[in-house]
């Protein structure tokens, strides 16, 4: 995914969780979703896109998930929804399989 696009800065790459429990959805530059620069640094412990995703929605995402980070005392996990091998926009079926995902996510009940 070319740096650059819409979709390096508009569709999640990964979810970080962060110290409260909650989860912020980050772009291919680690930035919360829509930042374009890769300059501006963020606070993920306190963004306002923050939310709370049930511990089940959490589960199904990972089973999908390319690659997980595990927590650490004082360093919260994260889990990536494609890598450079799975890139949504290189193919219907790496779009297929992206989408089916980021359905789990939607579906899940807003807290």
């Amino acid at each position: 995914m070319p740096i650059g696009t819409v979709a390096h800065s508009h569709l999640p790459y990964c979810l970080q969780k962060t110290k409260d429990g909650k989860w912020l959805a980050l772009n291919r530059n680690y930035k919360p979703l829509g930042t374009v620069g890769k300059d501006e640094w963020f606070d993920y412990d306190s963004h306002p896109s923050r939310q709370s995703i049930p511990a089940a929605t959490i589960s199904a995402l990972k089973r999908r998930a390319s690659s997980i980070i595990e927590d650490k005392p004082d360093d919260p996990g994260l889990f990536f929804f494609y890598d450079d091998r799975t890139m949504p926009t290189d193919g219907a079926a790496n779009w297929k399989r992206y989408c089916e995902t980021l359905l789990i996510w939607a579906n899940a009940s807003a807290k």
